[in-house]
């Protein structure tokens, strides 16, 4: 059989700085393509990533490896917090905004009308990560913006627009910290109606509909409408046979996600939101930056060897205390390590690894996980960390997942919604090497009475 014959699928996995694509077959990557997000700025003012460029970057890969393949299907995902802004000619006025950009001029006027938190389960976060926030910064700022705009489309589904010509909408977009989605209702927010947008939104279709068709060559791609990329990740767990979990998703953010909690625990000032899944349930959530505080200890107290060795009595003496990046549950107080730069790299490498761990336990405890744990991500890497939370948490079963999935194979779920996916797991064992429950109330106490939550 000739390569031509060999049919794939395609991902386009659009992050903030990176941009994959993938050929794939099933869930093996047979090609792989990477190329950068750049910026442009719209009337020198609001900061815009070049979205256009990625579709010429895309369509010109496609083209040149369909002399070797027949390709099925395509999807695409992408980070939240972007929007696309298209005129009654069909042709793009903004495209796409820039969460970096800060948005934050008319916050004061915002907060006005800003959708109750137990109706939109959407804290206020900095500059645009609330698209209800950007849709008010152009509804003060540029106007005749959303008065020449036919459609506003998420950044999925502005790309699957440029292939197929077709608009939808998707919920895990809408429905992401953006002030546009009423949980209550299931329905668009007051404030999509107070900026008079409730017709600017294409119908709401699945994430893995198809809305259309790219033709080259005389042969045509599905285009699935897309997804946005955390509920990518989030379904590759969701369709497997473990239907009781909770999922830490870790990078740079530690977000962790549990299905089976209540709307009612979420506390916006703890960094606790709801997001929509790909089959339109809701998805308790709250996060952390655990990567950017790991990678912040480790060079504030120059670490040069990753070994765990500590005594109890030094754990107790020295723990650290949050927190030293925006996010979470806690304030920025940049706990003094004077006291702890005197030990040596292998006991200030394990309260490190007892912070982070003891931050993640706080987390699960808030959205409260007593489920199965799925840890997912750069995590799985290190022991100690997976070993204290199994230790403190040993009512539980908790599992690593054993592929690095990324959001793209997450997308790629979209292309057979019907078919269970099998995860690759290895259950994390407690051990009596960690035992830190007593000192894990310990540090809780100390952070209620150094009155380090946010408030």
């Amino acid at each position: 059989m000739s390569k031509l014959h060999k049919k794939l699928n395609i991902v386009l996995d659009i992050g903030k700085t990176n941009v994959k694509l993938l050929f794939l077959r099933n869930k093996k990557i047979i090609k792989e393509y990477k190329t950068k997000q750049t910026i442009k700025y719209y009337r020198n003012i609001i900061r815009t990533l070049e979205a256009d460029k990625v579709v010429d970057w895309l369509i010109k890969k496609i083209n040149n490896e369909s002399k070797y393949y027949i390709f099925e299907n395509f999807v695409c995902t992408t980070h939240g917090c972007s929007l696309a802004f298209i005129d009654f000619n069909n042709k793009e006025i903004l495209a796409c905004t820039d969460y970096e950009f800060n948005f934050d001029k008319y916050k004061k006027d915002f907060l006005k009308i800003q959708p109750k938190f137990t109706s939109s389960f959407t804290p206020l976060l900095e500059g645009g990560l609330n698209t209800g926030v950007q849709l008010f910064y152009l509804y003060k700022k540029f106007p005749n913006i959303l008065k020449k705009t036919k459609y506003i489309l998420s950044y999925p589904q502005y790309i699957s627009w440029k292939l197929s010509k077709t608009y939808a909408s998707e919920i895990t977009y809408i429905g992401c910290h953006s002030f546009l989605w009423d949980f209550k209702k299931n329905y668009y927010s007051q404030l999509v109606k107070k900026l008079s947008v409730e017709k600017k939104f294409p119908a709401l279709k699945k994430a893995w509909d198809v809305i259309g068709q790219y033709e080259i060559n005389n042969k045509k791609i599905n285009i699935l409408n897309g997804i946005h990329d955390s509920n990518a990740s989030y379904l590759y767990f969701l369709k497997s046979n473990i239907k009781n979990f909770t999922l830490v998703s870790t990078g740079t953010w530690y977000i962790t996600l549990n299905q089976q909690a209540s709307v009612k625990i979420l506390e916006p000032n703890y960094d606790m939101l709801c997001g929509i899944n790909a089959f339109g349930k809701s998805v308790p959530t709250m996060r952390f930056m655990g990567g950017r505080e790991y990678d912040i200890l480790i060079k504030k107290l120059k670490i040069s060897s990753k070994k765990f060795k500590i005594s109890q009595s030094n754990i107790l003496d020295n723990l650290i205390f949050p927190s030293f990046a925006s996010g979470g549950p806690f304030k920025i107080k940049n706990y003094s390590l004077r006291k702890i730069l005197a030990l040596s790299s292998d006991e200030k490498y394990s309260l490190i690894c007892i912070y982070i761990s003891f931050v993640l336990n706080f987390v699960l405890d808030r959205i409260n996980s007593k489920n199965t744990i799925i840890l997912d991500g750069p995590i799985i890497k290190n022991k100690h960390i997976m070993n204290i939370i199994s230790s403190i948490r040993d009512n539980q079963k908790i599992f690593k997942n054993n592929e690095e999935i990324g959001t793209g194979l997450g997308a790629s779920i979209l292309f057979d919604i019907k078919k269970k996916n099998k995860l690759s797991l290895s259950k994390i064992k407690p051990t009596n090497k960690y035992s830190l429950k007593k000192t894990y109330a310990f540090w809780v106490s100390e952070i209620k009475r150094k009155n380090l939550l946010k408030m």
